[in-house]
C-alpha cells in the first residue's frame, strides 16, 4: 500500500512538472509611464515657491524665496562642499522654518551672496521672530566654484548685492535657464555648464520642482553616444526630439571631455534644491533630498567625488497634506508618500540637469553641448 502511494506521488509530481514546463512565459512589452510637468516645467510650479537670479560677468547667483515660509532639508554628498546654516536643517535642532535658499558661485566667498538675502528679507519683515518685532531670516546657501574662470579677477565674484539684486528679480513664473544666476561661470564636464529646471506634477495638486546649478567634475554625457546619461527621462518632448550624435571627436581643437583622470582638482559641485507643496516635517525632508540625489548620480557620472561638493536643499512649502498622494504600503501610508516624493524628486532633478545643459551658451573655449554636439539637434 505504501509502495503504491509513493509511485501515485511520484507520478503526481512528474505531471505537475510537465504543466508548469509547459506554461509560456509572456516576453515583455514596454512600459510608457505617465508623467506630467507642471505648467511651466519649472520648480516656480509648486504653489509657494519664487525665484530670482542675478549674474555678472560670468558669475552669479540665484535664490529661492519662500515667501510664507517653508520646512527644510538637505543632503551633501560631495567632499568639498561650501555651505552656510546646513547644520540648523537637522531634524534635531530647533529651527523649522526656511525663508530662503541661495546657490551661488564664488565659491566659500560666495557665501557673503546670502547676507544680501538676508538684509532682503529682514527689509521685507520675513523671518524667525526673536522679539520686539524682530526677525532673523533663516537662509541655508551652498556654492559651487567658478572664480578666475572666462578671463575674470579671481577677486571678481558674487558679494552681498549679488544675492539682494536675486531677491529683487524674484517672481512665481518662467525660470530663465542656461548663462544665469549660479551657473553663469559653471563648467559640467569639460562642457558650458549652466542653471536648469524642471517640474513633475504628481495629481491632486501635488507639485514637485528642481532647480540646479551644473558645475560638475563628471560629465552629463554619454561619451561613446553623445547622449545625455539622463534623456530616458525626457517627459514629452521637453528636450526637443534629440538625436544620438555619435559624436567621433572628444577631444578634438583642445577640447576634452572630463574623465577621472582629468578632473580640475576642488573647481567643481553641482548644487541643487527640490521643493514640493506638501507638508513635511524635517526628517522627511531630508530623506527626500537623500533620494533626490540618486537623480544627480544618474544625470552626472560620475558625481559625489572627492573634488564636488555636491549638496541638494528640500523645501515643503505645507500647502497640501502629505496624505494627498494616497500611496499605500503595509509598513505605513506615510512612508510609501514620501517614497513617492523622493523618486519623483530624483527623476525631476535628472531632468533639470539636461535642460541646465541644453540651455548653457559657449563662453570662449568652453564649448555648450549644442555647439559641440550640433548632431544631436539635426533635422
Amino acid at each position: 500500500m505504501v509502495k503504491k502511494t509513493c509511485t501515485a506521488a511520484v507520478v503526481l509530481l512528474a505531471v505537475l512538472a510537465m504543466a508548469v514546463g509547459a506554461q509560456t512565459i509572456e516576453p515583455a512589452k514596454p512600459v510608457v509611464p505617465v508623467v506630467n510637468t507642471g505648467p511651466m516645467n519649472a520648480i516656480t510650479d509648486v504653489p509657494g515657491i519664487q525665484v530670482g537670479s542675478f549674474e555678472r560677468n560670468f558669475t552669479g547667483t540665484t535664490v529661492i524665496l519662500a515667501p510664507q515660509g517653508a520646512v527644510g532639508g538637505v543632503d551633501v554628498r560631495g567632499s568639498a562642499p561650501g555651505s552656510r546654516e546646513t547644520d540648523l536643517l537637522r531634524p534635531i535642532d530647533m529651527v523649522d522654518k526656511v525663508d530662503a535658499v541661495v546657490l551661488t558661485g564664488g565659491s566659500a566667498y560666495g557665501l557673503a551672496a546670502a547676507d544680501g538675502v538676508m538684509k532682503w528679507l529682514e527689509e521685507n519683515n520675513r523671518g524667525w521672530a526673536v522679539g520686539g518685532g524682530k526677525v532673523v531670516p533663516i537662509v541655508p546657501a551652498a556654492v559651487l566654484f567658478d572664480p578666475g574662470r572666462f578671463g575674470r579677477e579671481f577677486t571678481d565674484r558674487p558679494n552681498a548685492s549679488f544675492g539682494y539684486l536675486a531677491c529683487e528679480a524674484a517672481s512665481a513664473g518662467p525660470v530663465e535657464m542656461g548663462n544665469k544666476g549660479a551657473g553663469a561661470g559653471a563648467i559640467g564636464g569639460g562642457l558650458k555648464g549652466g542653471l536648469g529646471t524642471a517640474s513633475q506634477d504628481l495629481g491632486d495638486g501635488v507639485m514637485v520642482g528642481a532647480i540646479v546649478a551644473v558645475n560638475a567634475g563628471g560629465s552629463t554625457v554619454n561619451q561613446a553616444t553623445g547622449e545625455f546619461y539622463a534623456s530616458f527621462l525626457e517627459v514629452g518632448n521637453e528636450f526637443g526630439d534629440l538625436k544620438r550624435p555619435f559624436a567621433n571627436a572628444l577631444a578634438k581643437d583642445g577640447f576634452e571631455l572630463a574623465f577621472l583622470d582629468t578632473m580640475e582638482a576642488s573647481k567643481n559641485t553641482t548644487i541643487a534644491c527640490i521643493a514640493t507643496n506638501v507638508k513635511l516635517t524635517k526628517a522627511q525632508a531630508q530623506k527626500i533630498a537623500e533620494m533626490a540625489h540618486d537623480g544627480m548620480a544618474r544625470a552626472i557620472r560620475p558625481s559625489h567625488t572627492m573634488f564636488d561638493g555636491d549638496t541638494i536643499f528640500v523645501l515643503g512649502t505645507g500647502k497640501l497634506d502629505l496624505d494627498t498622494l494616497k500611496q499605500k504600503a503595509v509598513w505605513g501610508n506615510t512612508s510609501a508618500n514620501v517614497n513617492k516624493l523622493g523618486s519623483a524628486a530624483a527623476d525631476t532633478l535628472s531632468r533639470a540637469i539636461v535642460h541646465a545643459m541644453l540651455n548653457a551658451e559657449t563662453v570662449g573655449t568652453t564649448a555648450s553641448y549644442r555647439d559641440k554636439y550640433p548632431g544631436a539637434f539635426a533635422k
